[in-house]
């Protein structure tokens, strides 16, 4: 399946979008997964493995201490450094530029809120913690995938 048939997918039906993402695993066609200088299977799977990772330390699996400012920085990861280097030179007066680096700015506040919870021992509610990490993390997905849609269409690809 290519990133626009996968993006048309699951952009159908009734459920939240962010949330059909992990239903709907991203398959990339061959020449597909490189986007201007970024690997997006790379970038999206790491996003994907920090989503496994908080689960893992919420359930007490993973007793590593994490630099909560370090993990709540979005331009420090992989896809934060494209986003805040190459992809804002090139793509950065659109508005799917802007949606892209809203939603990973999120994602990495909210995940440096989580860890924050965990270290003080103030998480309420892991399940639904969870929960809110992986629609984020879908989020960044999906905008991704959308900023990547829009090039393509634009002949900026």
């Amino acid at each position: 399946m290519s990133i626009l048939s996968w993006l048309k997918s699951v952009t159908q039906g009734g459920a939240d979008v962010a949330d059909n993402i992990a239903l709907q695993p991203l398959q990339f066609a061959a020449g597909e997964e490189e986007f201007r200088g970024l690997n997006m299977k790379q970038a999206l799977d790491a996003h994907i493995a920090w989503t496994r990772r908080i689960e893992n330390h919420l359930k007490g699996g993973d007793d590593s201490r994490y630099e909560v400012a370090e993990v709540a920085a979005d331009h420090l990861c992989t896809l934060g450094k494209w986003i805040h280097g190459a992809a804002q030179i090139e793509f950065g007066r659109t508005p799917e530029y802007a949606d892209l680096r809203r939603v990973h700015a999120d994602f990495h506040i909210a995940v440096g809120a989580v860890l924050n919870d965990v270290d003080n021992g103030t998480v309420t509610d892991a399940e639904q913690t969870l929960k809110k990490i992986r629609h984020k993390s879908g989020e960044v997905q999906l905008a991704l995938i959308r900023l990547y849609a829009a090039a393509r269409s634009a002949g900026m690809h």
